[in-house]
């Protein structure tokens, strides 16, 4: 944890900054746009990342193809909750977008603090194949669709987000705990675990108890994400309440 490589150290931060530019570029030029047109950057992100999926697939296809490319991984739930956020409107489109921002969330925390963990050598080796540089650019636009999501203002927390949440991670794990036993790939640490901790649970406790678990702390995670976005409305809400109060004040001393 907390482990960049020299390569890591040089790339991660320069490219982050590309990515802040260009977030905040799209945030201005929309900011006083309806939803729809804001929504357009995120769409466009949504179908580049079908795209290189597709791409993926069959170049794997093509060199042989094995279940690890199954697009059942953590990061691969974007490709799935990016395009309900950006295309769907309502409660489907919402739901899209309280998991797209729980698992940003995530993948920040796992992402920043060991990179290599997540996409390998690719820093060191961006352009040297396909593999390195789709996993770099991939990566990446999950970042820029997550900021341009919050900075243009288009997740707003509600009571409701926890139950989405809970049935995001519970609707990947019907699907993905199945596929990771029959396919006997390791989506997500589903059959073993690289924490010592919830390695030891596993062994010592069994397989069902050790899901169980698992699938405790997902859902868990989760809902103190909604929680710490709600508890962040809340300190904003009353910023701006006490913001007002004291400008309607000045306005009447002024008067007086």
């Amino acid at each position: 944890m907390f482990s960049w490589s020299k390569s890591e150290a040089i790339v991660l931060p320069i490219t982050l900054l590309i990515v802040i530019a260009l977030a905040l570029g799209v945030i201005f030029a929309t900011r006083n746009k309806s939803e729809k047109i804001k929504l357009i950057p995120l769409m466009f992100i949504s179908v580049l990342l079908l795209v290189l999926e597709v791409a993926k697939q069959a170049i794997t296809l093509a060199n042989g193809y094995t279940f690890w490319a199954i697009p059942l991984h953590f990061c691969s739930l974007f490709l799935y909750f990016f395009p309900i956020a950006s295309f769907f409107k309502g409660k489907v489109g919402h739901f899209g977008k309280v998991m797209s921002v729980v698992c940003s969330v995530y993948f920040f925390i796992i992402f920043y603090s060991n990179p290599s963990s997540v996409i390998g050598n690719a820093c060191s080796h961006i352009f040297l194949s396909f593999h390195t540089a789709h996993t770099f650019i991939y990566h990446h636009l999950i970042t820029l669709f997550f900021i341009i999501l919050l900075g243009s203002k288009l997740y707003t927390p509600k009571k409701i987000d926890y139950a989405h949440a809970t049935l995001g991670i519970l609707l990947y794990c019907v699907v993905a705990i199945p596929a990771a036993h029959l396919c006997k790939e390791n989506f997500c640490n589903i059959l073993q675990n690289e924490i010592p901790i919830l390695e030891s649970i596993r062994t010592s406790c069994g397989q069902i108890a050790y899901t169980l678990v698992m699938m405790l702390l997902g859902v868990g995670g989760v809902c103190l994400i909604v929680a710490a976005f709600r508890l962040l409305q809340y300190i904003l809400k009353k910023h701006k309440k006490k913001t007002d109060f004291q400008i309607i004040m000045s306005v009447l001393k002024n008067k007086d």
